[in-house]
């Protein structure tokens, strides 16, 4: 009786400390590059607004002129239009959703946002559309902090089981991939964009993240929705 006792408290203490990391041992910290654009949308009004966009067409957005990765547009939208589309358009589009992940922007701070992949299709494979949520500490506007909180609760609640979990910053991969619709505000990667453009196809550097059992799964666009102001599940194409 004595010994399971013993294992008994001996499960809440780990159970107590995994709660306790995954609250307070985040270390989370405001990024960098172009991050007053990446936590604000200020062409945003509702998500019923917002303009349909095929995730096909997010994915063949091509890289803009190498003068907008400058320091020039650290804190404003890229003006130049690709088609029909510029940064700061607030868009939907529908995809698979294959992993989420909380992201490591450098080697001593996370920024907190959520990176997630989606796909057109349910099986895995290379080429992915990267959406982002911001941690909502980090968002001033009171209706983007409400709803950045929202839909990370989404992520926690309804994918990874858990209103107390963070998804790891290697990825949660979805063993069955859900269909999702997000909204949210157009964004140009400008620094990934210029490590995509090297001359040397070799030293070309993609963003896409993978799990150890998964082949790679790159995004070859520089191209994001960033914030995400909504997400929700969506009934699946026939």
């Amino acid at each position: 009786m004595r010994n399971k006792l013993k294992f008994l408290l001996f499960l809440f203490f780990l159970s107590f400390i995994s709660f306790a990391y995954s609250q307070t041992d985040l270390k989370l910290q405001p990024g960098i590059d172009r991050w007053k654009i990446k936590v604000s949308a200020e062409n945003f009004t509702t998500n019923d607004d917002a303009k349909p966009v095929s995730l096909k067409k997010l994915l063949e957005l091509p890289l803009l002129d190498k003068k907008y990765s400058t320091h020039d547009y650290s804190e404003v939208l890229i003006p130049v239009k690709t088609g029909t589309l510029k940064e700061g358009d607030i868009i939907s589009t529908k995809g698979y959703l294959h992993l989420v992940a909380l992201e490591n922007s450098y080697s001593d701070h996370r920024d907190g946002d959520y990176h997630i992949q989606l796909t057109l299709s349910p099986v895995w494979g290379d080429s992915c559309f990267i959406v982002e949520i911001p941690y909502e500490n980090f968002v001033s506007n009171p209706e983007l902090k409400s709803l950045s909180k929202k839909n990370r609760n989404f992520i926690k609640t309804k994918l990874l089981k858990d209103e107390n979990k963070e998804p790891s910053t290697r990825g949660n991969v979805m063993q069955h991939p859900v269909y999702v619709k997000v909204t949210g505000q157009l964004f140009y990667d400008a620094i990934h964009a210029g490590q995509m453009r090297n001359p040397d196809h070799s030293k070309r550097k993609y963003r896409g993240k993978k799990s150890s059992s998964k082949t790679p799964m790159h995004s070859y666009t520089a191209w994001e929705i960033h914030p995400v102001t909504n997400i929700e599940f969506a009934p699946k194409p026939k």
